[in-house]
């Protein structure tokens, strides 16, 4: 994957165009002092090497927000290592741009992973502990922009490890909700290549079910809202989610007609009225759907509308429902 995006920030492949901020940003002793192979000063003819000779695409990613660059991360020979410029420090990206990595690396290989930090490294210590990271040796190491030797601690990830440090989002009797990752994509296309799943989803997914197309959404959602992975016991058996006001959701067989996706739903509206202040949320079910209808039903929407539609398993028009559920009515339910 040469190029991966999270919730706020998007990585791509190093180009010729990011000389002046990769020399401003690494350029920075406030940076490079907690690095090993990083000069100071550092120069354009740094930054040549560094593009021509050991950046690769789909294992060096340049960190892009909002306002443009960030800085760099890179899962080198199965090293991670990664910096921020000063500006962009504080704000979660070093952790966020480098789980992306990982999954993505996971989600290809077993292989482990190391890394490591200047022991008096507070802040790269914990970015690496919320990665699932653990301590495995202790050692010096050289660091170029100061000239000198270092304390250098030494750490490992393996998958479980790495999955098992994914951030917790939400919880219920019975469930954990999450982020979906790249790791997620073989479970996410479990679910889908069932008949009797993508027919009563919306027209975007594909059948046959395409496992790149579920990779293309094993990822954390980044637009207005929220779509959460269903776990029950550590496996993805669904997802829910409320995108731009609408409210959609998708449940295994293997584990419908036993109360989960209403204990899902009840999740996610609450989050949804409570800590998103959202004033209504819709959602759309096929006529054919009854469960779906009932479910909706239970958790107070009301019926506001009809339509026709159509996805890959409905070639012809089909009718549907449009329900709506304001905040007043949630807790009224």
């Amino acid at each position: 994957m040469e190029r991966l995006e999270t919730a706020r920030l998007k990585l791509r492949p190093l180009c010729p165009g990011d000389r002046a901020a990769v020399v401003a940003g690494a350029g920075d002793l406030a940076v490079s002092r907690w690095l090993m192979t990083v000069p100071h000063p550092y120069r354009d003819t740094d930054f040549d090497h560094f593009l021509t000779e050991i950046s690769r695409p789909g294992e060096t990613f340049v960190i892009e927000d909002a306002a443009g660059f960030c800085g760099v991360v890179g899962l080198e020979e199965g090293e991670l290592g990664y910096w921020l410029a000063p500006a962009s420090q504080g704000k979660g990206y070093a952790t966020e741009a480098a789980r992306m990595v990982l999954a993505a690396h996971f989600a290809r290989s077993k292989a482990q992973v190391t890394s490591g930090y200047f022991a008096d490294n507070g802040r790269s210590s914990h970015v690496l502990r919320k990665l699932g990271f653990t301590e495995t040796g202790r050692d010096e190491r050289f660091c170029r922009a100061l000239g000198a030797a270092r304390a250098h601690v030494v750490v490992g990830l393996g998958k479980a490890d790495f999955v098992a440090a994914l951030p917790i989002e939400a919880t219920s009797a019975r469930l954990t909700f999450r982020s979906l990752y790249p790791t997620d994509a073989p479970a996410l296309h479990e679910m889908v290549r069932h008949r009797q799943v993508t027919r009563m989803l919306g027209p975007k997914w594909p059948w046959p079910a395409d496992p790149a197309f579920a990779a293309s959404r094993a990822r954390p959602f980044s637009g207005s809202g929220f779509v959460w992975g269903i776990f029950r016991g550590g496996d993805l058996i669904g997802t829910v989610g409320i995108t731009g006001g609408d409210l959609g959701y998708a449940l295994h067989p293997d584990h419908q007609r036993q109360g989960l996706m209403r204990e899902a739903c009840k999740a996610a509206l609450s989050h949804a009225f409570a800590d998103l202040a959202l004033g209504s949320v819709r959602a759309a079910v096929w006529a054919d759907n009854a469960a779906s209808l009932s479910l909706l039903r239970q958790l107070g929407f009301r019926v506001c509308g009809a339509h026709m539609g159509r996805n890959a398993l409905r070639r012809d028009p089909s009718p549907g429902f449009d329900l709506v559920l304001t905040a007043a009515g949630w807790r009224g339910a």
